[in-house]
């Protein structure tokens, strides 16, 4: 009798709730997990959001200060150069001061010494191909080189011999009173090479030439300028 009871008893549950009581409580469980499972997911999603954002705003903040520290040594930069021009333009500046007051305590001489001396250094440098890139117009010839030299009647053939040491001693000396007893004493030196050696292929009478032309060349600006400032004024 126990045992039909039970029977019906079990038929009638399946009828009025075909799930099982074990089912109903998996899905009870599930339906609690769910939205925890879904919280937690989206927790995750904020979260690694959270930390992109932060590193492209530590990025953002580097590029920054890159860019900030690039325009700091531009301007860096800028100012020192800047401040190397002024330098540059106060030497300058006193250079051409300390050139006036020393004009201002120059002598005549001091103020000729300063036209011809460029010219005479420039002819005591010159070197010429002719004969063997030397410059032999600054050897002294006189009565007690000559035969030396190899050219013993030289003095015989030269009334007045001229050459670039003697012209040097009284350049150091400033002894040149006026420009053109040094513009003479260089021309002497031409004369007396064309002079001694008249054969125009003669190496030194190629180089004599060569001198002249470059002495005129030199010479010429400073003559006509010095011609201008004394001729009369109208």
């Amino acid at each position: 009798m126990f045992t039909i009871l039970l029977i019906i008893g079990v038929v009638v549950l399946k009828i009025l709730n075909p799930k099982s009581a074990a089912q109903q409580i998996i899905e009870k469980s599930q339906m609690q997990l769910s939205p925890k499972i879904s919280i937690g997911t989206k927790d995750l999603t904020e979260e690694s959001g959270g930390v992109k954002r932060s590193r492209e705003d530590t990025e953002r903040d580097q590029q920054l200060e890159i860019e900030q520290a690039k325009k700091r040594e531009k301007t860096l930069r800028e100012r020192i150069k800047r401040e190397e021009a002024e330098h540059k333009r106060l030497i300058e500046k006193e250079r051409e001061e300390e050139e006036r007051r020393e004009r201002a305590l120059d002598t005549p001489r001091d103020a000729l010494h300063r036209l011809y001396e460029p010219i005479f250094t420039a002819l005591w440098d010159m070197e010429f191909a002719e004969v063997g890139n030397t410059n032999p117009f600054r050897v002294v010839l006189d009565g007690k080189t000559c035969a030396d030299m190899g050219v013993p009647d030289y003095c015989d053939v030269i009334e007045k011999p001229m050459n670039l040491t003697y012209i040097q001693k009284k350049v150091n000396k400033k002894s040149y009173e006026s420009l053109q007893e040094f513009l003479e004493d260089v021309d002497l030196i031409v004369r007396n090479a064309l002079t001694y050696n008249p054969d125009t292929d003669s190496p030194v009478h190629i180089a004599a030439k060569n001198l002249h032309k470059t002495f005129r060349k030199l010479a010429k600006p400073l003559v006509q300028s010095l011609t201008k400032g004394l001729a009369p004024k109208n």
